[in-house]
């Protein structure tokens, strides 16, 4: 029988999950996911970006191997996860050596509410462009050997409705990275740090910087050469299921 692999975009909310990367006794993004396409007859998931737990998505990639076409699994999937904060909001076959990781760019957003930072910080998180080392501002232990280098493309932040919205293009992040960047630049904007400090750290000093909070970031898209998503909509997109705080308020304007 053939295989096909199937590639769906998803979102989810972060704060119902730890995580997205599937772990024992508690509730996963990927967790849910095997065992919603193990029901159905695909196999485990990939997942293109792993997500901390409270950070939210609405452009996260997902693939898995089935023997129907994406276009006759997803409905099966959207019915599955019916009692579950995931939805599909997109959905494409792709080649059968197709990698989910291998992505051309990444697109996170943060809002932030201290507006009278805005000048501040925005100067500050300039200092993240280029290719850099991030070994300070990534959770690795003295022993991991990780390549730490990252190139950031592009960071817009823009000042709207009383709130900074600050955007971050990247191929790839590390673990944290985007949250100690805020974290740093927010220290710097409240005078715990300098922006001397950020460009030690860049350059290989140690220093300790604050981590900003996961409920304010929201992975907004992955894109990928020569990859047509086709874009779908359900009823389950437009439900508010949720008590809505104001960073509820503004996941679900972004997904919709």
């Amino acid at each position: 029988m053939k295989q096909f692999v199937n590639l769906f975009r998803i979102a989810y909310h972060g704060s119902e999950f730890h995580g997205s990367q599937i772990q024992p006794d508690v509730v996963t993004v990927e967790g849910i996911l095997r065992k919603i396409m193990n029901q159905l007859g695909a196999s485990n998931p990939k997942i293109s970006s792993r997500t901390d737990k409270g950070v939210n998505a609405i452009g996260n990639i997902v693939t898995t191997k089935s023997n129907l076409k994406s276009q006759e699994l997803v409905g099966k999937i959207i019915e599955e996860l019916e009692d579950y904060p995931i939805w599909i909001t997109g959905f494409s076959d792709v080649d059968i050596n197709f990698n989910p990781r291998n992505a051309e760019q990444r697109l996170y957003r943060y809002h932030l509410f201290d507006t009278e930072t805005y000048d501040s910080f925005s100067k500050t998180m300039q200092l993240f462009v280029g290719k850099m080392d991030f070994k300070y501002f990534t959770k690795l232990s003295e022993n991991d050997i990780n390549d730490t280098k990252r190139t950031i493309t592009n960071i817009k932040t823009i000042l709207k409705d009383d709130i900074i919205i600050c955007d971050i293009i990247g191929k790839s992040f590390l673990w944290h990275q985007i949250r100690k960047m805020i974290g740093a630049a927010i220290d710097v904007a409240h005078g715990r740090k300098t922006t001397n400090d950020i460009i030690n750290a860049l350059e290989g000093k140690r220093i300790e910087f604050s981590m900003a909070r996961p409920e304010f970031l929201t992975l907004i898209n992955i894109e990928y050469k020569n990859i047509n998503i086709q874009t779908i909509k359900n009823e389950r997109i437009m439900r508010y299921n949720y008590e809505l705080t104001k960073n509820n308020s503004l996941f679900w304007k972004e997904l919709q």
